[in-house]
C-alpha cells in the first residue's frame, strides 16, 4: 500500500509539472509572424523608382523536451513519459496495462492470503501431534521410548524430533511456522497425525503409501494457495517489464517529438534588369522544410 501511495504522489506531481510547463509557454513559442517592409529609393522625387521589399517568415516550433525526463517519468509511472511527449494514446495504453497488472496482483495476493488462512485453520483443527507421537511409540521407532504423551505439546514436539532425526528425512517444525504447515501435508510420516488416519491400518512398513482424504485435500488446498502467489509474482514481473518498456518508449517518443517540423517561407520583391537595361520588380519566394 505504501508503494501505491508513493506512485500516486509521483503521478500527481508529473501531471502538475506538465501542466505548468504548458501554461508557461507564450504564443511566440508556437507561431511567429514577421512582416518587414522597406522602401529604398534612388531618389525622393519618384516613388515609382523605389524598390519594395517585403519579407514574410512563419516559423512554428514547439518547446523542446528532455528524453531523460520522459524516461524518468515512465520509469516511475508507465504512461506519464508518453504524456509528457504528448503521445496520448500510448500514454493511455501503458497506464491501463499498469493499472490492470496491479489489480491482478492485488486479487491474487488476496486470494492467496485467504486460501492460506483457510488451510492453516483446517490443519489446526484436524492434525494432532499427540496422535502422531502415539503412532511413533506404537510402532516402536528408534528413540520412541523417550516420548511422554503426558507432556505439553511443545515439549512433546522436541521428543518427537529426536525420533524423527533417527528415522525420517524431516522433523516437525515449530507450530504455526510456514514450514510446519507445509511439511504436515507433504511428507508421508506426518500422515498419521491427521484426524481420519486409521492407526490400525498404517505401520512402519506401509506408511510411505498410506493416504487419507484430509491429507490429500489439504495438500491440494496448500498448492492452490501457492498457485495464487505464483500468479501474483508473475504480475509483479510484468509490472517491472512494463516500467522498463514504457521508460524506453518515452525516451524515444520525446526524441521524435523534438524533431518537429519547421516550415519557413519567404517572399521578396527584388530588382531585375532586362537585356536592354530596363528595371523590373520581380517577386521571389522560397520554401525550406527541415526535420
Amino acid at each position: 500500500m505504501n508503494y501505491i501511495k508513493f506512485v500516486s504522489f509521483v503521478f500527481a506531481f508529473a501531471i502538475i509539472f506538465i501542466s505548468v510547463k504548458s501554461f508557461s509557454q507564450t504564443p511566440g513559442n508556437f507561431q511567429k509572424s514577421e512582416l518587414t517592409g522597406r522602401i529604398l529609393g534612388e531618389n525622393s522625387r519618384s516613388l515609382t523608382e523605389n524598390n519594395i521589399k517585403s519579407n514574410v517568415r512563419i516559423e512554428k516550433k514547439d518547446e523542446e523536451k528532455s528524453p531523460y525526463l520522459g524516461a524518468l517519468f515512465s520509469g516511475i509511472i508507465p504512461g506519464t513519459g508518453e504524456l509528457y511527449a504528448k503521445s496520448y494514446i500510448k500514454a493511455a495504453i501503458f497506464f491501463a496495462v499498469e493499472a490492470g497488472l496491479w489489480t491482478a496482483y492485488s486479487i491474487y495476493q488476496s486470494e492467496g492470503n485467504q486460501q492460506t488462512e483457510d488451510y492453516q485453520n483446517f490443519a489446526d483443527n484436524h492434525w494432532d501431534v499427540y496422535k502422531y507421537a502415539q503412532w511413533l511409540k506404537d510402532q516402536n521407532f528408534s528413540g520412541s521410548e523417550g516420548i511422554n504423551l503426558s507432556a505439553d505439546k511443545y515439549t512433546l514436539r522436541k521428543q518427537v524430533n529426536v525420533v524423527e532425526a533417527q528415522n525420517f528425512s524431516h522433523q516437525l517444525p515449530p507450530y504455526g511456522e510456514q514450514q510446519y504447515y507445509e511439511l504436515i501435508g507433504k511428507y508421508q510420516n506426518f500422515v498419521t497425525g491427521w484426524e481420519d488416519a486409521d492407526l490400525t491400518q498404517v505401520n512402519r512398513n506401509n506408511y510411505g503409501s498410506y493416504k487419507t482424504d484430509m491429507f490429500v485435500n489439504y495438500s491440494y488446498d496448500r498448492q492452490e494457495a501457492n498457485s495464487y502467489y505464483d500468479k501474483g509474482t508473475t504480475s509483479l514481473t510484468l509490472i517491472i517489464f512494463n516500467h522498463i518498456l514504457s521508460s524506453a518508449d518515452a525516451a524515444w517518443s520525446v526524441t521524435m517529438f523534438n524533431k518537429d517540423l519547421k516550415v519557413k517561407t519567404g517572399v521578396a520583391m527584388k530588382d531585375r534588369y532586362s537585356y536592354y537595361g530596363e528595371k523590373h520588380m520581380v517577386p521571389h519566394a522560397n520554401l525550406s522544410i527541415t526535420f
